[in-house]
């Protein structure tokens, strides 16, 4: 804690990760008391943090502290249902968060971006066709800079990527433009409910000015408050002011109402669902009024993220996609889905934490579009079950061996795509998602010099 700070004006920030850091850093900032808990005794970032306010502790979590406290500044990776943080909120503790500290300060438009798959990449997209058109744009949230720290940088306008576990404590989003991209179940292992997590996405809502809302999605999402609702889809547009996607022939158009303002083939992107990504930046860049020929350039300049179907090379005459950010079976669908286009034989690689997700949402696809599957990690068990009789399975211990046995059976599969697309977190055997991409790259690269 503050030494020398009344504990009852402290705001107790709970998780010393990036964003806790972030958090401590505006409250030095501000000259606002504060102090830090984590459940871990050393946390990575304790150097930092005293650097930035040295009369500041790190102490272990402790629900009396967090009782006392005028907030709880709750970091995203520390659940709701943190037993110290529920006695903070039966107490009658104000419990908050970064994104929720952000909303309530920010004095520009802010474009707020979730959804279960593509938020970063979609967030990336308009952020660089904002930059494109002259506007001085700070780009955050649940990607890179953490949005506390776009404070005071002269922003004209914000574009945050939102997680599912920062929208849990938002009470009023109140963005210029909100966009939910897409649902599937994801976090069962944090949510007690699939509805429960829909919930916390749908609040990125709440008093928005514009919302734009997917024809797609499994559940109907509420608007209340919301100015104004515009749908879009991989459907062809329903009204003039709607957005879709349009066959034309053989091509495959980005459109709004009866016109087609982008063809697909011209995006440098794979797959139908970063289309849709394409999609919504699109009418988002349209209503805020960017010229669409700004637009244009910028979409088919983008090249994409890292480790979001990423392509690595060729290899014995097989292309490999690094899609390692494919951390839940809804992203694993969309990148079979959106690649199958292609008409080439499908190697798909799973495995990894399964998070209490079902597996079994992916045997229609795999049974559809996929020649083989290789297993490894944590829950290769589990899956293994859920999908077992649609294709040929094999079980490896870890990723080193899946890419050892495809370069001596690729041979047997001519023009193939092998698609590493986990559909599972990567906690048992790497960092993150991030350092699970390197290493399949590495791995690949080593296999076929």
């Amino acid at each position: 804690m503050a030494v020398g700070t009344p504990l009852q004006r402290l705001s107790v920030i709970v998780g010393l990760g990036k964003t806790g850091l972030a958090c401590a850093r505006y409250f030095a900032r501000q000259g606002l008391p504060f102090a830090v808990q984590d459940s871990n005794p050393s946390p990575a970032n304790l150097a930092q943090l005293q650097a930035i306010a040295p009369l500041v502790v790190c102490s272990p979590l402790e629900a009396g502290a967090l009782c006392a406290a005028a907030q709880v500044v709750l970091s995203p990776g520390v659940p709701l249902a943190t037993h110290e943080v529920q006695r903070a909120i039966m107490a009658g503790v104000k419990v908050t968060g970064d994104i929720n500290i952000f909303l309530q300060l920010a004095d520009k438009p802010v474009i707020g971006i979730t959804g279960s798959n593509g938020k970063s990449t979609v967030t990336t997209m308009v952020g660089e066709l904002l930059a494109a058109s002259g506007l001085a744009v700070g780009v955050g949230g649940n990607i890179g800079t953490p949005c506390l720290d776009l404070l005071g940088k002269g922003s004209e306008i914000y574009v945050l990527e939102l997680s599912s576990y920062q929208l849990e404590v938002v009470e009023m989003a109140a963005c210029e433009i909100a966009v939910v991209l897409n649902l599937s179940p994801d976090h069962l292992d944090r949510y007690p409910s699939v509805n429960a997590y829909y919930g916390a996405k749908e609040r990125v809502y709440k008093g928005a000015r514009m919302a734009l809302v997917s024809r797609q999605l499994p559940v109907e999402l509420h608007t209340d408050r919301v100015s104004k609702v515009i749908s879009f889809g991989d459907d062809a547009p329903l009204t003039s002011d709607s957005y879709g996607l349009r066959a034309e022939g053989a091509r495959l158009f980005l459109a709004r109402g009866a016109t087609n303002l982008l063809a697909v083939d011209q995006l440098r992107l794979k797959g139908r669902h970063n289309a849709m990504n394409a999609l919504v930046a699109l009418a988002i860049g349209e209503l805020l009024g960017i010229d669409l020929a700004v637009i244009r350039q910028t979409l088919q300049a983008f090249p994409g993220l890292p480790h979001r179907c990423e392509v690595v090379g060729t290899f014995a005459g097989a292309e490999f996609i690094n899609d390692s950010k494919a951390t839940n079976p809804g992203a694993t669908r969309a990148a079979i889905e959106g690649l199958a286009e292609s008409g080439r034989p499908l190697v798909l690689i799973l495995g990894g934490v399964g998070k209490g997700a079902d597996f079994q949402q992916l045997q229609a696809v795999i049974r559809q579009h996929v020649t083989r599957v290789y297993l490894y990690g944590a829950d290769a068990a589990v899956i293994n079950r859920a999908i077992a009789g649609c294709v040929g399975i094999t079980r490896m211990n870890n990723l080193a061996e899946v890419i050892t046995s495809l370069a001596l059976e690729l041979q047997k599969l001519p023009r193939a795509m092998v698609l590493f697309a986990p559909a599972c977190a990567s906690f048992d055997q790497y960092q993150n998602f991030e350092h699970r991409g390197q290493e399949f790259k590495r791995l690949v690269l080593e296999a076929f010099p």
